[in-house]
């Protein structure tokens, strides 16, 4: 038995990466850190903002990359995160 799976970016390309990746600790973890850093930068943050970042990181972008998070980190992550956000959901 192995311990990788395979994980699916959004634009499609596939990548092996350990299953620990796919747990949902780890994707608040990474997406944690990819959010602190862009507070910390003084940075505008989205949910396209984060979703950008994310596939930047995926593919490969390491300039400003936070610490503890690498590309295989960022497309677990990305697996999670759903197109758009459900705005009706945050309708009080």
């Amino acid at each position: 038995m192995t311990s990788h799976g395979t994980m699916h970016a959004a634009n499609g390309y596939r990548r092996k990466g350990p299953d620990y990746l796919n747990n949902p600790d780890m994707v608040a973890f990474t997406i944690g850190r990819v959010v602190m850093a862009k507070m910390m930068a003084g940075r505008p943050l989205s949910w396209n903002t984060l979703r950008a970042r994310l596939m930047h990181i995926a593919e490969g972008d390491t300039v400003d990359l936070p610490a503890g998070v690498n590309a295989e980190m960022a497309l677990a992550a990305l697996r999670y995160l759903p197109a758009l956000p459900e705005v009706s959901r945050f309708k009080g």
